[in-house]
């Protein structure tokens, strides 16, 4: 499930088709001011709350804020995906 939440934000390079699901681009802009924010080592206390509460906007999910470094990985690596689909 969570691959297709992802692929749903992709588009065709070519425009052979569109994204199947948009985030506003209120959540765009936030999503990069947050990576702006967030450190290559350790992401605070705050910015975990933050990209938690996004990952589960964008993604209509319920997940809890933990302090899981994989899980927490896991939630900025799906959440850049998304900005990267669209700087593409």
């Amino acid at each position: 499930m969570q691959v297709k939440a992802r692929i749903a934000f992709t588009k065709c390079p070519i425009d052979k088709w569109g994204r199947e699901t948009e985030i506003s681009k209120d959540q765009l802009s936030i999503l990069r001011r947050v990576f702006e924010n967030v450190g290559k080592e350790q992401v605070t206390h705050d910015q975990n709350i933050n990209l938690t509460s996004l990952y589960n906007e964008i993604f209509g999910m319920n997940k809890k804020v933990t302090t899981c470094g994989s899980c927490v990985k896991e939630i900025i690596r799906d959440l850049k995906e998304i900005v990267k689909a669209y700087e593409d």
